[in-house]
């Protein structure tokens, strides 16, 4: 290649496809990593120093940076959650710490310079990355993996079945060899409160049984779950109030802040015409329990008792035990239990005596880039009255005096996503690189 001359038509030709084929939202981010990866194995072997590479994978990297969900896939990737057979990771790839850039060395006497060909720019003929450290380096700072991985393993371990932890703590062994013992304290002790919840969970069955086996973990140490403000009903309540006593017993310097719209529960309906088993989310559960009451409610009704639930989530919910055929809807809004006489005689009306359980939902762990737009909206305060007293001002500007804003970390690059969403919504507009208030 070097003799024929043809480097740059190479480049460009790469670049185009890239963005023809790759740089656009109709490819998935997982593809477009496979890809990244894939090129980048490639112009290693032809061409060492780098220089292709470079300047081949520089638009893919900034496109990947402006994706929301890139942090997500490389995530998902290093604790084997992808969700196709195509990794990212060589699994005979030596697992070693992320590669920082090295600072070059002039006073070194093997010290080279750049290639001819490499040009003005960011290239630094450093030693080779390995892959995931080169993924990592997308973003300027790892702490947006690891807070993503914070998140990713918490809803791994609500999911989780049958207690074993044993894929989790090697996951968490590796990533503390990749980002260092310090950067992962905070998973150590949520795989430390699944431990401790199983044995609480053991001692309590021992002093009082019950059917109810709660995941007790450290509200400071996991990232935020959404709240709800639900209350279960019936023997549900009764069953909350008995673990919570028993609870204070064991630990009495600790108390229970039950999320009860969170995880599964088992039921078995004791109908007229036989038993229905079933595995449904808790309003599903609270709603049915209802109707042990009475058989007529309206959706109002239902609502009112169980607290703050949306109209659109309470018929989702109802609308589960239509289709098993335990609830009809007699009229607009009003649900009454289906009679037995409904049934031919003899014959259930049940399709099934065991129904079948629906495909598990991700717990409501707060996503990252969620928590990132919460915590900036406190902010958004100190920005308007910026540019309420000040008038139109330039990123840099506003990046400067917030970090005058006590707590205030943000990137500039972050605030810059904050300002595009208040623009969408209306609140700022952008001309010229000046910001202003929206009218």
């Amino acid at each position: 290649m070097q003799r024929v001359d043809q480097r740059a038509e190479l480049v460009q030709s790469l670049r185009r496809a890239n963005r023809k084929r790759l740089l656009h939202p109709g490819a998935d981010t997982k593809d477009i990593l496979v890809q990244y990866v894939s090129t980048i194995k490639c112009l290693r072997k032809v061409d060492p120093p780098g220089v292709l590479l470079f300047k081949v994978a520089d638009p893919i990297r900034r496109y990947l940076r402006e994706r929301p969900d890139t942090i997500r896939c490389i995530v998902a990737s290093l604790v084997g959650d992808g969700e196709s057979g195509d990794s990212l990771i060589d699994d005979n790839e030596p697992i070693q710490p992320l590669q920082q850039p090295e600072v070059e060395n002039y006073g070194d006497p093997e010290w080279t310079p750049e290639p001819i060909d490499a040009g003005p720019g960011n290239f630094r003929a450093n030693k080779t990355s390995d892959i995931i450290s080169t993924l990592v380096s997308i973003y300027d700072s790892k702490d947006l993996f690891v807070q993503e991985l914070q998140v990713l393993l918490a809803q791994r371990l609500l999911t989780l079945k049958g207690g074993n932890l044993d894929q989790e703590r090697r996951n968490i062994e590796i990533l503390k060899i990749r980002f260092g013992e310090s950067a992962l304290d905070v998973c150590e002790v949520m795989l430390r409160d699944m431990t401790d919840s199983r044995r609480i969970d053991q001692h309590v069955q021992s002093h009082e049984p019950s059917a109810m086996h709660p995941t007790i973990i450290s509200r400071h140490f996991w990232p935020p779950l959404e709240s709800s403000d639900i209350v279960m009903p019936g023997q549900f309540q009764a069953m909350q109030e008995k673990y919570a006593k028993e609870f204070s017993l064991f630990k009495p310097d600790k108390a229970l802040r039950w999320l009860p719209h969170l995880g599964r529960v088992h039921l078995e309906l004791e109908l007229d015409d036989g038993i229905v088993e079933a595995d449904v989310p808790p309003l599903e559960a609270a709603f049915i329990e209802l109707f042990s009451e009475k058989d007529n409610w309206t959706v109002e009704e239902l609502i009112a008792r169980i607290g703050s639930v949306t109209r659109s989530a309470a018929l989702k919910a109802l609308a589960t035990w239509v289709d098993m055929q335990v609830l009809e809807e007699e009229s607009e809004n009003v649900f009454r239990l289906i009679p037995a006489s409904k049934g031919q005689a003899g014959v259930s009306k049940h399709p099934a005596s065991r129904i079948p359980v629906r495909g598990e939902e991700a717990p409501p762990v707060i996503s990252v880039q969620q928590q990132q737009a919460e915590q900036m909206r406190i902010y958004w305060k100190f920005i308007e009255g910026m540019l309420t007293n000040l008038g139109p001002l330039g990123l840099d500007r506003i990046q400067t005096m917030l970090k005058l804003a006590p707590g205030y970390d943000r990137t500039i690059d972050q605030l810059a996503a904050f300002m595009e969403a208040a623009k969408r919504e209306g609140l700022v507009t952008a001309k010229d690189g000046m910001w202003r208030l929206g009218k």
